[in-house]
């Protein structure tokens, strides 16, 4: 008996930010004739529509339904006829509706359709909504882009970094209806069974990058894919109306004929005699490559002037509609009852035979090597919880194919309830915990995590960086670096208070960090000729808070030459303290300046010493360690080592082990419902410390601290969601990784060799809610804890989160 093709599907829509309308639409189509389904399979269609409101809106509309409902009455066998055929019905009636309202003159729409039926996927796009196709944690795009920007990347006039910020990125070359033909372009892709494909408007993908969005994807299920996607696409700006339609493949159908290629798709239909047998194109391999290399007919441009005003409309339920069905003949229905007969005939016939047709899914056979997957997991779970987690997202896919497939008899119910309750969701949670051990991650809130909203009144600024230090009689105070560039004190109500404005007409406080007892500040006023003058500040809290500039230290001299002053941090012991400052500068991107000021008990900085090194990108992150070391992070993600008291180069920074990721749910949380989360082993040999950059606003921190004597690196990692507490390894180890001649440093505690840094993990703490966006972080001078301002997402509330890092118990790993 033939397979059947089975799929979970999600669909979601959002006006997004920016715009008052949503013009975009949507729509798809799972037969429940199975006849049908096997004849013309599922259809999905997204369609941005253009031209205003009014025009916009009525474009798309007509490209969704006439397309879902043209597809499934056209006589032709050939599924790609029909298809192409379907969408220039659609662009007709568009250009018609248009040339009949002056109002509506230029309205029109992209398209981007996917069939599914068996175990192929044929795609067809009008314009720039894409289809991506996702396997085994890899993606591409399969369609096509009919953009200028993208006409100009694949002439190698642009770059695609050029392209996603080019003034002229929103211009299409061709849509449907706005010309009275429109050309079409045709992809297909064999299917496999674990596939995901995605169809979505360009308010996803110019939002969403494509490694992101694949892999939210290969994490959650389609119905909560959907909406994580057009969260990011919010958080990252929501430009544009944003739809997605997920579909995952939980199990492929029979083998597809061969399919029938229109050699031409110009003029309004096509017909039969159009085509031509090309046989099955062999899908193309997901790898790194931008562009897809399915079979594809050609054609030419049509251009189109895009205006885009979309409609707030309610997010569309989840559903399966039932395809229209064209007329038969009246030999059919014999003819598919004698089938039926023979079948039932060489099933041994009567009510199992009639079930076991129409129900192909081998439940048994399902649950079987569910149970078989699970027993392995529990083998797995205490050495290799990644392993154990890849068997658990496997056996789910079984069990999900059981619960879509068909009604169950009660045995075949029993078993599949009890394996779910009893076996699986409980060997997840397990599994989810020992990595979560493993990795040493623990999940905040922990006990003594303290969370309260900031207050900022009448201020008009949004909370940035964040300082801690103790003023006159030993009180503590905290202050924020506002976006309008001043200095706030957060009071015991967590409110801004006390506005503290830099000296001089235009100038602003551009970065601060704290020690205990000093806010250290950098300084920029407005210069000769378009200038910057920087100064670096030293001020002191009194016993009511109020800030005092104790000195100014103007460093025009380190800044003759372009560099400018943009990175600050500072170790103290005692009384004494170092303060460190980074100059760089646009003109000299491979090299940098680093001051080391001497802060003493009088709070005044003394001569600073000089040291030049050289870069191989630009840094972002700095933090100290005692005896003039230090850790530099830089914009591709690497993090080096640099001891300031020896002429060696930096070095990169070595972890004992490989550091592994967070999970994207708690074990307490999770239910059937939810996708298994998908874990990497990591290994146990020492790999270099590096960290992937997350997509803006979102960034990262460094900060180093006396925690029970002994100095702690904290890096705030923005893609993970995730603060690393790490310190020098007190044995490092003996293997190391290939290091470069040039490779060698101080080892930490200000011992200079040859040996690059070696730090170990001490715990990491991890939270998607509490540190989704953090935008600053300080030690509590008083307490072995940091503090971060954070936020939910861009343009949120702030939030002041204290955490206690100086003991694991009030923490976590479930």
């Amino acid at each position: 008996m033939s397979k059947q093709l089975h799929l979970d599907v999600a669909q979601l829509t959002d006006v997004g930010r920016r715009r008052p309308h949503n013009e975009d639409n949507m729509a798809y189509v799972i037969p429940k004739d199975p006849q049908v389904m096997a004849r013309k399979g599922a259809l999905f269609i997204v369609a941005d529509g253009m031209g205003g409101h009014a025009a916009g809106e009525v474009a798309s509309e007509i490209a969704v339904d006439t397309v879902s409902t043209f597809y499934y009455q056209d006589e032709s066998d050939d599924i790609l006829v029909s298809l192409v055929r379907s969408i220039k019905r659609a662009n007709t009636l568009i250009h018609q509706r248009a040339a009949e309202n002056m109002s509506r003159s230029g309205m029109g729409t992209t398209c981007v359709v996917a069939i599914l039926r068996g175990d192929m996927a044929c795609i067809a796009n009008v314009g720039d909504s894409r289809a991506y196709l996702v396997r085994r944690g890899q993606g591409k795009q399969v369609s096509q882009d009919h953009s200028w920007v993208e006409e100009q990347v694949r002439a190698g006039l642009l770059s695609q970094e050029q392209a996603r910020s080019h003034a002229q990125r929103n211009v299409i070359t061709r849509s449907l209806g706005t010309q009275p033909d429109v050309e079409v372009d045709i992809f297909t892709e064999k299917l496999e069974d674990g596939d995901t494909l995605v169809l979505c408007s360009d308010g996803l993908s110019g939002m969403v990058g494509d490694e992101e969005l694949h892999s939210i994807v290969d994490q959650y299920v389609p119905r909560e894919s959907v909406y994580r996607l057009i969260e990011r696409a919010n958080e990252n700006g929501g430009a544009d109306n944003i739809t997605a339609i997920v579909v995952h493949v939980l199990e492929t159908g029979a083998e597809s004929p061969p399919i029938r290629y229109p050699v031409h798709v110009g003029g309004r239909e096509a017909s039969d005699e159009a085509t031509a047998i090309l046989g099955r194109v062999p899908s193309t391999p997901l790898g790194l490559s931008s562009h897809p290399n399915g079979e594809q007919v050609n054609g030419g441009m049509v251009q189109g002037s895009p205006s885009f005003q979309p409609v707030a409309i309610p997010r569309s339920p989840l559903g399966e509609a039932v395809a229209p069905r064209r007329k038969r003949s009246r030999l059919f229905y014999p003819l598919v009852t004698l089938l039926v007969l023979v079948v039932l005939i060489a099933l041994g016939g009567g009510y199992m035979g009639w079930r076991q047709f129409f129900a192909p899914v081998d439940i048994d056979g399902n649950l079987n090597q569910a149970t078989t997957l699970v027993n392995r997991a529990k083998a797995e779970m205490a050495g290799n919880p990644p392993a154990a987690l890849n068997d658990l997202s496997s056996a789910q896919e079984r069990l999900q194919v059981v619960q879509n497939g068909g009604s169950l008899n009660a045995a075949q119910q029993k078993r599949f309830d009890d394996l779910v309750r009893v076996e699986f969701t409980p060997a997840v949670q397990a599994a989810i915990t020992n990595y979560n051990q493993q990795g040493k991650i623990y999940t905040l809130p922990c006990t003594t995590t303290t969370n309260a909203p900031i207050n900022t009144g009448s201020t008009n600024t949004q909370a940035g960086n964040i300082g801690a230090i103790r003023g006159d009689k030993d009180k503590q105070f905290s202050y924020t670096l506002g976006d309008d560039h001043n200095l706030y004190r957060v009071d015991d109500q967590h409110s801004l208070v006390d506005l503290s404005k830099p000296a001089g007409d235009g100038a602003q406080y551009t970065s601060i960090f704290s020690t205990s007892q000093h806010l250290l500040a950098l300084v920029a006023l407005p210069g000769k000729n378009n200038s910057q003058v920087y100064s670096l500040n030293v001020l002191t809290a009194g016993a009511d808070g109020k800030l005092t500039i104790n000195q100014t230290n103007g460093l025009d001299s380190y800044t003759k030459n372009g560099q400018e002053p943009k990175l600050i941090t500072a170790w103290e012991n005692g009384s004494e303290h170092e303060v460190y400052v980074v100059l760089t500068s646009p003109n000299a991107q491979n090299q940098a300046t680093i001051l080391d000021f001497p802060l003493g008990p009088d709070h005044k900085l003394g001569k600073p010493r000089q040291k030049s090194i050289s870069v191989s990108s630009n840094p972002i992150g700095i933090a100290a360690f005692p005896k003039g070391q230090l850790f530099l992070q830089y914009s591709d993600g690497s993090i080096q080592g640099l001891q300031f008291n020896s002429n060696q180069p930096a070095s990169s920074v070595i972890v004992q082990h490989p550091i592994a990721a967070p999970l994207s749910i708690a074990a307490k949380d999770f239910t059937f419902k939810m996708a298994v989360p998908k874990a990497e082993g990591t290994g146990q040999n020492p790999a270099f410390l590096a960290l992937p950059l997350p997509p803006s606003p979102r960034t990262t921190f460094m900060l180093s601290g006396m925690i029970n004597n002994t100095p702690h690196l904290f890096i705030v990692d923005g893609m993970y969601y995730r603060v690393l507490d790490l310190q020098v390894a007190q044995t490092p180890s003996a293997a190391t990784p290939t290091v470069t001649a040039t490779d060698n440093g101080g080892t930490g505690g200000g011992v200079v060799s040859s040996a690059p840094v070696t730090m170990a993990l001490n715990q990491q703490y991890a939270s998607s809610s509490l540190l989704n966006l953090v935008r600053g972080v300080a030690l509590d001078p008083k307490t072995p804890s940091t503090l971060y301002l954070t936020s939910a997402k861009d343009g949120a509330p702030t939030n002041l989160v204290m955490l206690d890092t100086s003991s694991k118990n009030s923490c976590g790993t479930s």
